[in-house]
């Protein structure tokens, strides 16, 4: 185990929780893989720069901070007997000190990290983000390694090499998944032929399932329920696949070749699903329903091309029937955020000034993160653009999600890392 100081350094303030009900991030996509967390906020920022509880130095990459077990994890890149290696570190979520990390697989990517808007470009690194699961620390590291750790200490319990042992492919730019958990089985996707699926036991990594054939992408699975059926939905390169997470057996695909490359996660809202990517692949609405006891996917609708629905990476939220997020492609410091009706693409209204950044949400309000460290509070109306509250919090460029716990943000850029309560 490597020594704290040669990843991060914190500077500590008071710490003041406004939050009147509590609850963990422990996933990119929150508690409920919505990224909507239960909690309700009361937002006390007196300033345009609030002032943090925590601020950690980070040397690149777009981990995302996850939250739980009292500690706040992310994976930023170290030197390891002068190997580039990916490094996960944990922080004690009240102080941002350094508790453990943990080196694991190789710090290498093809690039593609470096853009940005002019005088914010650089800090290419780690992409995936873990996940914090009673008591443990998953982790699908970028050459497709995946970990599990105790939390408390940063011991690693077990690996899988998805790439040697499961036939898997590498995919450019490398992964950027994170593992979905669903009851006592660690769910990816990356293997080969009538092997794309796998499922490991979360306690020990012996394998569970595997199945189907689909070329990996840099999606993260979503777990949600439609028509009392849990299932899993996997975006691969040709389509976008639901699985029992039990089985791995197939309920149900939709077919959405893309281009280059496709980051969101698919958003649900009862029993309609929204897809989008960058490349000129656009975006598409379904309705699926289970009749007769078979499954129906209806198109609702597809736009084509980088103007309407295509999200670079960010992934929408859902919620009351409309989409709210960052649709654009390659605009950093200025894409806009856009309000859809998810039944038929109409866009409601958008509004500029947001970049290639990323989005949650709390209490009926969208917390909206720039690429370039501003964070706007946004009220989820439909009918038009109303900003409630806006801060500048961090400085480098911002592609991590933030997270919310206990009425504080956790938030992440390419230099930094922060808390700061609301």
């Amino acid at each position: 185990m490597m020594k704290k100081s040669l990843f991060v350094s914190c500077v500590l303030t008071s710490t003041t929780v406004s939050a009147l009900f509590g609850s963990n991030w422990p996933h990119i996509n929150g508690p409920n893989h919505d990224r909507v967390s239960s909690e309700t906020i009361e937002i006390k920022w007196n300033t345009e720069t609030p002032k943090p509880n925590w601020r950690v130095r980070c040397n690149g990459g777009f981990s995302s901070f996850v939250v739980g077990e009292g500690i706040v994890v992310t994976v930023l890149a170290g030197k390891v007997a002068n190997e580039a290696k990916e490094v996960v570190v944990a922080l004690n979520k009240e102080t941002g000190k350094a508790i453990w990390n943990t080196p694991l697989g190789p710090a290498s990517y093809d690039g593609g990290g470096n853009s940005g808007a002019e005088g914010n470009k650089g800090g290419d690194g780690p992409r995936a983000t873990a996940v914090i699961n009673d008591g443990k620390v998953y982790v699908y590291g970028g050459q497709f390694d995946l970990y599990c750790m105790d939390a408390t200490t940063g011991g690693i319990i077990w690996k899988q090499d998805i790439q040697n042992d499961f036939n898997g492919e590498m995919i450019k730019w490398q992964n950027v998944m994170s593992p979905l958990i669903v009851d006592d089985k660690v769910l990816v996707s990356g293997g080969g032929k009538r092997q794309a699926f796998l499922a490991f036991n979360k306690h020990d990594g012996s394998l569970a399932w595997k199945s189907g054939t689909g070329a990996v992408s840099h999606v993260t699975p979503v777990l949600t329920t439609i028509d009392g059926v849990q299932q899993a939905l996997f975006m691969v390169r040709s389509e976008l696949v639901s699985l029992n997470p039990d089985t791995g057996k197939e309920l149900w695909t939709y077919p959405f070749k893309f281009s280059t490359s496709m980051a969101a996660s698919p958003a649900v809202w009862k029993n309609m699903i929204h897809i989008s990517a960058g490349y000129g692949t656009g975006g598409a609405g379904i309705e699926v329903s289970k009749r007769g006891g078979k499954w129906k996917v209806d198109e609702l609708w597809r736009k084509r091309g980088n103007r309407d629905v295509a999200s670079h990476w960010s992934t929408p939220i859902a919620y009351e029937g409309y989409l709210y997020g960052l649709y654009s492609f390659k605009e950093y410091g200025d894409g806009d955020l856009k309000c859809i009706d998810m039944r038929t693409g109409k866009i409601k209204w958008q509004e500029p000034g947001f970049g290639q950044g990323q989005m949650i949400m709390a209490d009926e309000k969208l917390f909206v993160l720039t690429d370039f460290g501003q964070m706007k509070v946004v009220s989820p109306n439909p009918e038009t653009y109303k900003l409630l509250h806006e801060a500048a919090v961090i400085d480098g460029k911002c592609w991590s999600t933030p997270a919310i716990s206990d009425g504080t943000l956790f938030i992440r850029s390419t230099t930094a890392g922060v808390s700061i309560d609301l």
